[in-house]
């Protein structure tokens, strides 16, 4: 698309470190913006001539811009509107060290609620873990405390604790069996449930839970944009289980408070939202416009691994029986594949554990060998996390699919998952040098917010540090350089999205999406990258977030 021809600039940046991520040595002191697109770039003294009256001059001061960042993976719709208003027991952000702080938490929110309400509240992937008492809160301890109340806490996206009067009301019993991909902890001595649901088993207790209303949904959406935009982050790929996400995302748009761009990625399988539906419709990837588009669909193969129920052809370390969770059927994978592949649509595949790996390729094959296509750009989620063989390797590339890994889950838990999962299985954990060294196309994605905020910079940081927030420098041989985990959520990334021709580098003709930092990240030490302030995000031109 040529850029818009306009008598002047709407917006200039002069007197800075320019990266354009463009190739080697591309740095440029300033840039102009006009229409939501770079029109000019080179020497301050030339752009600044390009002014007009109305136009917008901003004097750099040396500080370092970069193209806006790009997360692939997030849960932004679905976790906003928790951030705002579930009662937040999450340990990487509180004080909470103990079940007993947990409940204290939920006792207070109690004692200001109608009796037989709902309490519900939000907890930390694998914070078991990290608890003084080495174990999730049960239904007994959250009836004690809490005993006129329905309670419903989850840890993740992949373990949800309800209290006995949540269990009744969800009608969870003895006698109740393991939904399909799904498990209801039950006491070995009495039979009864614990309170402790896993996967799809947590579904059945939010279908009685309170659900936020509409106007809440919308309002989280825009409150976790707005966090994003804090850490240069212009575009997201949200994933999005029902039909409701989608349409707060076209109104926040029409309403001009969408201030980051967004890619949708519907789910199909444990959704609200069927391919057959989207495909009928005739969407395809890439629908939509520059600032909301569909960029694909999501589905799971296996259980989280902060729910120890990623699927593994060996058992957890701690759970000799435990060899995770199949969420879905090879059958019904491979039919879902390829029925979207067929219409057109981009499938992300999350698999966690190295059979759930195997089963995704082999849907992905079977897929492309039917009906080859060479621009597909097929997904899979968590893949290049750990185990990544040289046989799955030379499978992804051979049939052209991407790996979408989150170092952020090593960063934060890392220490639990080696843990549980076992240290032979995580000699190559973040393997990012071998992968890319095989030609294994990466893009960076931190399964966010809830969990931990949406922040590439902690992420580019720790891809080139290894350095891990509970205090290990994990494998630094499979460090990589600060250029390569730039490009992850840059350049890489504006690929991933089918958008490299407007994304991911600042040149002319591309959108004008760009932050600016206080420091040059390519210039500190890599640890620091993580803590460097962003001065401005500019999206589209405009400035939507200045500190």
């Amino acid at each position: 698309m040529k850029p818009r021809a306009l008598a002047y600039p709407d917006l200039i940046l002069f007197n800075g470190k320019i990266r354009s991520f463009a190739g080697e040595n591309s740095i440029r002191e300033a840039l102009a913006c006009a229409g939501g697109r770079i029109v000019a770039t080179g020497n301050s003294e030339d752009i600044r001539r390009l002014a007009g009256p109305d136009t917008q001059s901003i004097d750099l001061k040396g500080r370092t811009t970069i193209p806006g960042l790009t997360d692939t993976h997030v849960h932004l719709s679905e976790k906003g509107t928790a951030e705002m208003e579930l009662i937040d027991c999450r340990d990487f952000y509180t004080d909470v060290h103990s079940i007993a702080d947990i409940l204290e938490r939920l006792a207070k929110r109690a004692a200001d609620a109608p009796k037989g309400s709902w309490i519900v509240a939000h907890g930390s992937p694998m914070q078991d873990f990290r608890l003084n008492d080495k174990r999730f809160p049960n239904k007994h301890d959250l009836d004690r405390a809490i005993p006129d109340h329905l309670v419903s806490i989850s840890f993740g996206a992949h373990i949800t604790v309800g209290n006995s009067k949540a269990l009744e009301a969800a009608k969870i019993t003895r006698d109740t069996p393991d939904p399909a991909g799904g498990a209801i902890h039950k006491d070995p001595q009495t039979g009864e449930p614990t309170g402790e649901l896993h996967e799809r088993a947590q579904l059945i207790l939010r279908k009685v839970a309170p659900e936020f209303n509409y106007l809440q949904l919308k309002d989280g959406i825009v409150f976790a944009l707005n966090q994003c935009l804090e850490r240069g982050v212009t575009t997201v790929h949200d994933i999005v289980r029902s039909g409701e996400p989608v349409r707060a995302y076209q109104e926040i748009y029409r309403e001009g408070r969408m201030h980051a761009r967004v890619s949708i990625l519907p789910r199909v399988i444990e959704s609200n939202i069927g391919s057959r539906s989207l495909i009928e419709l005739g969407l395809t990837t890439g629908f939509g416009n520059e600032w909301l588009r569909v960029g694909g669909v999501k589905m799971s193969i296996d259980g989280g691994i902060t729910g120890r129920n990623a699927c593994f052809y060996d058992p957890y370390e701690d759970d000799e029986h435990n060899y995770g969770i199949i969420r879905i059927q090879q059958d019904e994978l491979n039919d879902t594949v390829q029925k979207c592949h067929d219409a057109g649509l981009r499938c992300c595949v999350h698999a966690i554990g190295d059979r759930a790996f195997d089963m995704a390729l082999d849907a992905y094959e079977n897929a492309v060998q039917k009906s080859p296509r060479k621009d597909h750009r097929h997904r899979i989620e968590h893949m290049g996390n750990w185990l990544s063989t040289q046989e799955r390797m030379q499978r992804m590339v051979r049939s052209g699919i991407i790996a979408i890994p989150n170092i952020a889950i090593g960063y934060y838990v890392g220490d639990a998952i080696l843990d549980c999962v076992g240290e032979k299985r995580l000699t190559k954990a973040f393997p990012f040098r071998t992968l890319l060294r095989n030609g294994v196309i990466i893009a960076g994605g931190s399964d966010s917010p809830g969990y931990w905020p949406v922040d590439p910079l902690r992420d580019i940081a720790a891809c080139v540090s290894r350095k891990m927030r509970w205090g290990e420098v994990w494998i630094p041989e499979e460090r990589i350089t600060t250029a390569e985990a730039f490009a992850m959520h840059t350049t890489t990334a504006a690929y991933v999205g089918f958008e490299e021709n407007d994304k991911g580098t600042l040149e002319v003709g591309k959108l004008a999406d760009l932050a600016v930092l206080a420091e040059d990240p390519f210039e500190i030490q890599a640890e620091r990258i993580k803590d460097l302030p962003v001065e401005m995000t500019i999206v589209g031109g405009e400035i939507k977030y200045q500190a």
